[in-house]
């Protein structure tokens, strides 16, 4: 795989994640509810992308039920044979927004690309962080995110504009290097604005699972 800011070198929920952790303490950069929720969507995207499930009118079938022996989407995809066809999206969403994240990680970790450290904070309450073990891969979705949403005279492709899209849904614009956010945020419109309907179905979906946890949180 070619190494340069255009290209990605992670899975598409990897990227996602690196993003949304601090390349050193490994602490969250954004509210832990719109992370995870946009984490899950990551997974159901990368299932999208490798033509595993399907979305018609916003609702999950699986096209290919065989394991591709990738831990993390084989146990989603295990989950979604085992509770059948047809569910929407954004329960999908909302189903595995508790564990994606720790499962995303585990996935790094395995990887060799942050480790888990845990620990109880003043309210001891039990913390987990995932700092980065090579802080250049740790950056690179990050810095190659940027690169792409800088360059505004080609489109976006529609896995980048997917990943774009699931930034914005985490709150993680702040979290991009560029100073010109409001840029950014017209890019990833933009980029949106040209996705495949099942790619754009399945990020209204997140969207929606953000709302209604954000509304909960503030009743």
């Amino acid at each position: 795989m070619t190494d340069y800011p255009g290209s990605p070198t992670e899975r598409l929920a990897d990227e996602l994640f690196l993003i949304a952790h601090d390349d050193y303490s490994g602490k969250l950069l954004a509210a832990a509810n719109l992370v995870d929720a946009a984490l899950s969507g990551a997974l159901l995207a990368e299932l999208l992308f490798d033509g595993r499930i399907t979305l018609a009118q916003s609702s999950v079938y699986v096209a290919d039920n065989r394991p591709w022996q990738e831990p993390v989407t084989d146990r989603v995809l295990a989950e979604m044979v085992r509770r059948g066809n047809g569910h929407p999206a954004r329960s999908w969403v909302e189903f595995l927004a508790s564990r994606a994240r720790d499962h995303i990680g585990d996935r790094l970790v395995s990887a060799g690309a942050v480790q888990r450290v845990t620990g109880r904070g003043l309210s001891l309450r039990m913390t987990v962080r995932f700092p980065g073990l090579d802080p250049n891969r740790v950056a690179r979705p990050r810095v190659r995110l940027n690169a792409v949403l800088e360059r505004s005279d080609r489109p976006l492709d529609p896995r980048t504009a997917t990943l774009a899209g699931l930034v914005r849904a985490a709150g993680l614009i702040r979290a991009l290097l560029s100073t010109n956010r409001s840029m950014v945020a017209e890019r990833i419109a933009a980029g949106r604005r040209l996705l495949p309907t099942e790619l754009a179905d399945l990020l209204n979906a997140v969207d929606a699972a953000v709302a209604a946890t954000t509304l909960t949180l503030r009743r």
